[in-house]
């Protein structure tokens, strides 16, 4: 069998709940780990704490870490065996360097909408509102509800002169525009 080394990129998730010397540690023995299998650490990068899409081992948030190797190609799966075994590593995936290119990439942090505001305290973007704000986005959500209906929006009219409309009319024309819809 031909054994050839690769270049590769292992990204790895550990769980948040460690401190930033316990992450020292488990990526001590992570690195130890893949250097017993034959693997040359070329670079090791902390990616940073970030929010997961979805909950993994009951956790939300996680450190992920990039690393950089040359490895063998059958000790690859050996690795990922070892790391999925691994009680603190979420998710793992390595990937050969040159399928990667070496294009900089940054990471934007995941950022919350707080669903528990009322709707006339979001805009249609589910961004919070001031108070000072609250009623152009009264005004945006209503124009709204006009384009669901088919209505003119009233672009050439200044929000003040649309007709003010209850919680409850408003409640009933979007019902029945969506009842239309389906």
């Amino acid at each position: 069998m031909d054994q050839r080394t690769r270049e590769y990129e292992l990204l790895y998730i550990i769980s948040a709940s460690f401190t930033d010397d316990e992450m020292g540690a488990i990526e001590g023995r992570i690195k130890a780990l893949l250097e017993k299998n034959g693997a040359s650490i070329i670079s090791t990068n902390r990616l940073g704490k970030f929010r997961l899409t979805y909950p993994i081992k009951k956790q939300r948030h996680g450190h992920y870490v990039m690393l950089r190797l040359n490895a063998d190609t059958q000790a690859v799966s050996k690795m990922e065996e070892a790391l999925r075994i691994t009680p603190e590593v979420l998710r793992d995936i390595f990937v050969r360097a040159d399928e990667v290119g070496s294009d900089k990439f940054d990471l934007v942090q995941f950022t919350e909408v707080n669903i528990d505001l009322k709707a006339e305290q979001r805009d249609r973007r589910g961004k919070e509102v001031r108070p000072d704000e609250k009623s152009k986005a009264i005004a945006d959500i209503k124009s709204g509800v006009a384009a669901l209906e088919g209505e003119d929006k009233g672009e050439d009219k200044p929000a003040e002169t649309k007709p003010d409309l209850s919680d409850e009319e408003l409640t009933k024309k979007i019902d029945s525009a969506l009842a239309d819809k389906i």
